[in-house]
């Protein structure tokens, strides 16, 4: 769709960012009449635009098919701005924004190997409050946030580092049967989200949701942790994890993530 006109753009410079973004969503290669119609252009114009960005590297002919693609330059430009990113930065107005929404503490955790790394948090403004797990490093099969991880992770890498880690019981709550864990996975999948019934602590509950970058690996987890007291099973299978799900969302976007 066209972008509309204001006072200072400059339309030339307005269209073929517009042929960038749409071929940046679209999976396949568009010819120059999809473009042009898709963005109200004439044929010539849509061509003189192909040229000058196929010139910088912005897009590639397709000469066999006669169609545009990206090009690799789009690819280092997005990894410099993604390689300037930082995970603790970024995800910092997330966590704040997701202790604000749901009254709890918020975390940001990686994995590293078979373990969880808590990478930072915002506390919960409330008297009664979890343990701080920032430094922590824990088991990922009995976390919410290692769980969420867990379950996008490529299939060798998974295999990697689970299929002979020896499932320790954290708590009585915790998955210890390498089917049982793979069955709560497909859960995870299935539904986009993660809990911990008290399999890391007793007399804790957590909801997490996992972060994607722009190639769609999953790069990190968001997560809350609460009394039990405070939420329940049906809190935490719904409208917690609504929340943690929508907020994990919004931060993989930010690391250019569009599934």
């Amino acid at each position: 769709m066209k972008r509309d006109k204001t006072e200072y753009a400059v339309q030339a410079v307005n269209n073929a960012i517009d042929i960038l973004e749409i071929l940046g969503d679209c999976d396949n290669e568009l010819s120059v009449s999809e473009i042009g119609i898709k963005l109200g252009l004439t044929r010539s114009n849509v061509n003189k635009l192909l040229t000058t960005l196929e010139n910088f590297g912005y897009v590639e002919h397709n000469r066999y098919t006669g169609n545009y693609r990206l090009g690799v330059k789009t690819f280092q430009i997005a990894q410099a701005y993604l390689n300037k990113l930082s995970l603790i930065d970024i995800s910092m107005q997330f966590l704040t924004e997701l202790r604000d929404l749901t009254g709890e503490s918020a975390y940001i955790s990686v994995l590293r190997g078979s373990k969880v790394v808590y990478l930072n948090l915002v506390e919960t403004n409330k008297s009664v409050r979890v343990l701080p797990r920032i430094g922590n490093v824990g088991p990922a099969y009995a976390t919410a946030t290692g769980k969420a991880q867990m379950a996008f992770m490529e299939k060798k890498e998974f295999e990697k580092y689970f299929s002979q880690e020896k499932l320790i019981k954290v708590t009585e709550n915790t998955i210890d049967d390498f089917n049982l864990l793979q069955k709560e996975l497909e859960k995870v999948r299935e539904h986009g989200f993660a809990t911990d019934n008290e399999e890391y602590e007793l007399g804790v509950r957590c909801v997490g949701a996992p972060v994607f970058n722009f190639m769609g690996d999953v790069i990190a987890g968001i997560s809350i942790s609460a009394p039990k007291e405070r939420l329940s099973e049906e809190k935490m299978n719904t409208e917690a994890a609504s929340m943690v799900k929508d907020i994990a969302r919004r931060l993989s976007i930010k690391f250019g993530f569009k599934g």
